[in-house]
């Protein structure tokens, strides 16, 4: 990896570059433009600031860079996107967004066809991260040794603060990119490794005891600065609050509440006051209410602790299923089609997040429309009151009724029965207005194998007709072998009598 820093640099000011070849030779890069950072000078001036935020993103199915990319080719790079839309789609952004954060799983994945597939996901995403700052968090398609390797090397210009990592490279030692810090304008960020929960390892620092104990020690810093910098984010790629799947149950447990008891992030976050935690992991998107150990209030205005959203679903190979597990109370809203986020910050008080879906037109959705959003109003920034956490409170208006969108419906009400006929009761009977358990309701009415083996099957084939031949069924089994089992849908209780 070459890596050349900058110094000397005037905050908010648009400066030109260009990579150039050494020994005299014409092989020279686009020139090529980024805004610096704002500091308390021109910070006023700045607002409001927008910052993307997703995960997951492959080189195939990329459908949140722009309108273009498909599973029919890992390429979707600038030339690609020159003929898509430019009004929709991340490629939209460039001009607008001062900041990108990718949560971890890149390119399905680095280390494939000896590191060519990492190559090409570099080179797609190059028409943002040449513009916008491209800040990454690890994931678990960077968990083999070879794409650990190629995640450490490749994005070793983070702005390391919490010393070093050891991998597969040779060298083997790397800045510690695997958890780390910076300010964005009014956002302090930290980045995690949700990976050291689950067996990633690597050198004196690169590992859950010495994370921990650093996020801990950052946290305690970024409340000191809070009246410059108020609003705190932390992201990694796993899940510490969601409803989608399996791996909204031990996973993000694990994560929430630690090893044995021992460093979980959830109490963390609640003594440092914390305002958001954003990861990918799901092929989803999905926003919490405030909510500690377990108690929410249906509310944004004056949160009593941190919102938790899952933002995964920018678009890889890995296609998330119909919804397996019910919306959980705590969850305002959630949605399995394909999108990114925009995290407006105005000033020290509101922040405005929406999502943005990139479905493509197989799904009859609107590409690049808003399918989301919600305001966050913070008055006082700081550690979150133990003797007043979330307790159920609803607004004055009420609680707002929950929301959760499956784009999976008007595909599944089309598919005949196991006898060919058009006759939809079965599907019916089991979609309409219950889309929060599709896959155990139809399994318990028409049987796993009807499931498994013929709805399932049609659904992915008509995907690949559609965008091309890469995309499989994402794993939601506990074991998060990558590979989808009969196993993996449980159905719930009581399921039959819906």
């Amino acid at each position: 990896t070459h890596a050349a820093n900058m110094t000397g640099l005037e905050p908010s000011t648009r400066y030109y570059y260009q990579v150039r070849s050494a020994g005299g030779q014409t092989l020279n890069s686009t020139v090529f433009s980024f805004t610096t950072q704002p500091d308390a000078t021109t910070m006023a001036a700045s607002l409001p600031q927008r910052h993307l935020i997703f995960g997951d993103m492959g080189a195939t199915d990329a459908f949140s860079l722009c309108s273009k990319c498909t599973g029919q080719s890992p390429v979707c790079d600038a030339a690609t996107c020159s003929h898509a839309t430019q009004t929709a789609g991340l490629i939209s952004e460039v001009g607008t967004a001062t900041h990108i954060t990718h949560t971890g799983d890149f390119a399905y994945n680095f280390e494939d066809d000896n590191g060519g597939l990492g190559d090409q996901f570099m080179a797609n995403i190059e028409q943002l991260a040449a513009y916008i700052p491209y800040m990454t968090s690890i994931g678990n398609h960077e968990n083999s040794a070879g794409s650990l390797a190629h995640y450490t090397e490749r994005f070793r210009n983070m702005p390391s603060n919490s010393g070093t990592v050891a991998t597969a490279n040779t060298p083997a030692v790397a800045p510690n990119n695997w958890y780390y810090s910076w300010d964005a304008g009014l956002v302090h960020y930290v980045a995690i490794s949700t990976e050291v929960y689950f067996g990633v390892s690597g050198g004196v620092d690169g590992n859950l005891k010495a994370m921990y104990a650093w996020v801990d020690a950052d946290l305690a810093k970024a409340n000191a600065n809070r009246v410059n910098v108020p609003w705190v984010v932390v992201h990694g790629h796993r899940a510490i609050y969601c409803s989608g799947g399996h791996d909204c149950d031990d996973q993000a447990t694990t994560v929430r509440d630690g090893l044995n008891g021992s460093y979980g992030m959830e109490a963390l976050f609640f003594q440092h006051g914390v305002d958001l935690y954003v990861n990918g992991h799901e092929h989803s998107w999905e926003r919490t209410y405030p909510i500690y150990q377990g108690k929410f209030d249906a509310s944004y205005e004056a949160p009593k602790a941190t919102v938790y959203v899952v933002t995964g679903a920018a678009g890889c190979k890995e296609l998330h299923k119909p919804w397996t597990h019910p919306q959980a109370p705590f969850t305002a809203f959630r949605s399995n089609t394909f999108g990114y986020s925009r995290m407006n910050i105005y000033n020290h008080t509101h922040m405005h997040f929406e999502q943005v879906e990139t479905d493509p037109p197989l799904f009859g959705g609107g590409y690049g429309r808003v399918l989301d959003a919600m305001w966050i109003v913070q008055p006082k920034h700081g550690p979150f009151d133990a003797a007043d956490p979330p307790a159920g409170r609803c607004p004055a208006s009420g609680c707002p009724p929950a929301v959760s969108y499956d784009h999976w419906l008007p595909l599944l009400d089309l598919k005949s029965n196991s006898n060919g006929s058009s006759d939809h009761t079965h599907a019916a009977k089991a979609f309409a207005g219950k889309e929060q358990d599709l896959i155990s309701t139809f399994r318990a009415l028409a049987g796993d194998g009807q499931w498994m083996h013929s709805v399932e099957a049609d659904l992915l084939s008509e995907v690949r007709a559609a965008v091309g031949a890469a995309p499989v069924w994402e794993d939601l089994g506990a074991d998060d072998d990558g590979v989808p089992h009969p196993d993996d849908f449980e159905p719930v209780v009581g399921a039959a009598d819906l």
